[in-house]
């Protein structure tokens, strides 16, 4: 659906919003800064106030990329505002909230233009003329840009409603139903002595005597055959009975999905499509802005709590706002999240462990010397991007193993399914027969030389155009270099008549560059590949045809097992 580019294609949007949410009377805002904003709503932006500056403190935003409250001179558009049915309260924070203008940080791990927090980016600038989109997706729908299941999970699935949140901002965890406690639960009861189990009750209803019990056991050891036979159809009958309620559960099972479908057809369909995509309440308001499918925080301005989603996906978290963001604060205080997307060493591990010790080194936090700091990441950047070029070689050839054992796994699956084509019977199922043909075509395409294409002479003539070009412009020496590389190799595969063919002979080039690479530059690199349960160095080992089939026949019997 085309987005909003008007202030009147913004209204026209809005007005199948009318039945729910009504515009507001722009009279009801103050004109620039709140006058007597909601305390809780002065400590919320207080402590945003508070995480940006810390940002700058610890040199990740330019200080002059921040506006901070009041902004005077440039005005949140009220209007705006007003057509959205924004509550007041809303209204005043985004009065009160600092503003990112964009232009970027000094350094950035995570998502394209800046790290907020796990994969989220700083908020739009809401001063002044702004784009009509921005309005749209900062108050009907801020997870534009999200992978989130299909329509109607954007209009059922997100209704923020945050209730029962705990005094400490924790994670809220609602109690499940008691639908949900019955799915749980297991049907059968226990019993107390599992030796009990094996009496029955007569048919009055009764205990069976000590009698009965003993004339049983006589007759058990005069007369074994009636027991076995009646135990048979005892087992037998249960057999049955278990089948039936396994095909009447997977019959509702089959039911209760079909139904989901038609469901979830019916609202793709639906012609409301503004209203289903709508999910911001008048009394909600996002901090930040999804970036690259990342974390959004939904604050509700009726209870003070935080709702988020994680990384696309909505999650069940409901959090005290105030002490949720100091703690988010705090995790950034004490160097257990690194702006600019390093959260833990899962990330990161050697970035995240190097910027906590410059941050300790420069005397984080409290004799903190921002320029010593800055001199150091510089050079620690500078070094890791020498040994990222200086590696590249080894990489090159990393890649170009794997490529090479994935031919030979084409291969092997190539026969494999013509193994199973052959041996189907003629009533086999066409969707099994279908499947085998479809990956005979694409593994054949691997490697079968029907399919192999030569180098374009055209193409290399273009490369060596761009060369000169960039020669011709004085450009940095890496870069022409790199070029020089690859047209060495389009020139090498121009000798080759047949993919295997073409894999050695850019083998034998790119093991020749690895082992011209320094040995300093070797160390930390993960080049190594595992043959007959042995880690080989694929730089001082020199591979055969034979080896690569044998590493190919190992990936096999992983997939198989």
């Amino acid at each position: 659906m085309d987005e909003p580019t008007s202030f009147d294609a913004l209204v026209q949007r809005t007005d199948c919003l009318r039945p729910f949410i009504p515009p507001t009377d722009i009279s009801i805002y103050d004109a620039i800064f709140p006058a007597s904003p909601h305390p809780k709503i002065a400590i919320i932006a207080s402590l945003m106030n508070e995480l940006y500056t810390l940002f700058i403190e610890m040199g990740y935003l330019p200080p002059t990329s921040v506006f901070f409250a009041p902004h005077t001179s440039c005005p949140i558009s009220l209007k705006h505002a007003a057509l959205f049915g924004l509550e007041k309260q809303v209204v005043d924070l985004l009065q009160l909230l600092p503003y990112y203008d964009g232009t970027g940080p000094n350094w950035n791990f995570g998502s394209d233009q800046g790290e907020f927090l796990y994969g989220g980016e700083f908020d739009h600038d809401l001063r002044g003329e702004v784009n009509e989109v921005i309005w749209w997706r900062k108050l009907g729908d801020p997870c534009y840009y999200s992978d989130i299941g299909y329509k109607g999970a954007r209009a059922i699935g997100w209704n923020l409603q945050c209730e029962d949140v705990g005094e400490e901002g924790g994670e809220m965890e609602e109690e499940p139903t008691e639908e949900e406690q019955g799915w749980l639960m297991i049907d059968e009861p226990e019993d107390d002595d599992p030796e009990d189990a094996d009496w029955e009750e007569t048919t009055d209803g009764e205990e069976a005597t000590d009698d009965e019990e003993m004339t049983e056991a006589s007759f058990s050891d005069s007369d074994e055959e009636p027991i076995q036979a009646e135990e048979l159809l005892a087992l037998q009958q249960d057999t049955l009975l278990a089948n039936v309620a396994m095909m009447q559960q997977k019959a509702a099972e089959a039911k209760a999905i079909e139904e989901e479908w038609v469901h979830r057809e019916a609202i793709m369909n639906d012609p409301r499509d503004e209203r289903l995509l709508l999910y911001m309440r008048p009394w909600h308001v996002t901090l930040n802005s999804i970036g690259n499918h990342g974390t959004i925080f939904f604050l509700n301005t009726h209870n003070f709590t935080i709702s988020q989603t994680c990384f696309g996906n909505v999650c069940d978290f409901r959090h005290n706002a105030i002490p949720y963001l100091r703690n988010i604060i705090d995790n950034f205080q004490t160097l257990k999240w690194i702006p600019g997307g390093l959260y833990d060493s899962r990330y990161d591990l050697e970035r995240y462990s190097v910027y906590q010790n410059l941050y300790l080194e420069a005397g984080w936090p409290n004799s903190f010397d921002r320029k010593r700091f800055e001199a150091s990441r510089k050079n620690y950047e500078a070094e890791l991007l020498r040994r990222n070029i200086g590696q590249q070689p080894l990489r090159n050839l990393s890649e170009h193993v794997s490529k090479m054992r994935s031919r030979e796994l084409s291969k092997l699956r190539y026969l494999n399914a013509l193994e199973k084509l052959a041996s189907l019977s003629p009533n086999a199922d066409e969707d099994e027969r279908k499947n085998l043909e479809q990956g005979i075509d694409s593994f054949g395409r691997e490697f079968l030389p029907a399919h192999f294409e030569p180098v374009n002479t055209e193409v290399l003539e273009r490369y060596k155009d761009k060369l000169n070009d960039m020669l011709e412009k004085g450009q940095m020496g890496s870069q022409v270099e790199n070029q020089r590389e690859i047209i060495a190799e389009m020139e090498l595969e121009m000798q080759a008549t047949s993919f295997e063919q073409r894999d050695w002979l850019l083998y034998g080039l790119r093991r020749k560059q690895a082992l011209g690479v320094d040995a300093k530059m070797k160390v930390g690199f993960k080049w190594k590949y595992t043959w007959r349960g042995t880690a080989i160095d694929l730089v001082t080992t020199e591979l055969t045809p034979e080896i690569v089939k044998e590493m190919a026949r190992e990936e096999r019997d992983k997939e198989s097992s």
